[in-house]
């Protein structure tokens, strides 16, 4: 999973290549891990916040502050990695707009994300003539 999420980073703007399902669905689950994490400790700031109020309000509003610039840097990479699994599956990079459809946009996304790799046979094999 951890080089999965190291991949989703490096390819951040390659729209190019292909991810196989596993590349996206680890990549994903690390950063929903990632945000839980941090938004759970920044609960827990907060909480803390209500019975002792001092500095630990300042630090709560700075975490929640780097969670978001964390989300925000990550929409790019999410994107790319979305189109790079759409192409894997033999789909083209356009469908990355499905979710704009009201209410079934969404899911019909998923199916399409968890389709397995579609295998390209050459065009003109020189070793097979009967092709």
């Amino acid at each position: 999973m951890i080089e999965a999420y190291k991949k989703f980073w490096k390819g951040y703007v390659d729209f190019k290549g292909r991810s196989t399902p596993s590349d996206l669905w680890s990549a994903y689950l690390a950063h929903v891990l990632i945000v839980f994490a941090g938004y759970w400790l920044d609960a827990v700031f907060e909480s803390m916040v209500a019975e002792i109020s001092s500095d630990l309000f300042t630090i709560s509003v700075i975490l929640y502050l780097i969670l978001f610039i964390f989300c925000i840097a990550a929409v790019l990479p999410c994107i790319a990695v979305a189109v790079r699994r759409l192409r894997d599956a033999g789909y083209h990079w356009a469908y990355i707009f499905i979710p704009l459809i009201p209410f079934v946009g969404i899911f019909i996304l998923v199916f399409l994300l968890c389709q397995p790799t579609e295998v390209e046979v050459p065009v003109k094999n020189v070793d097979n003539p009967r092709q």
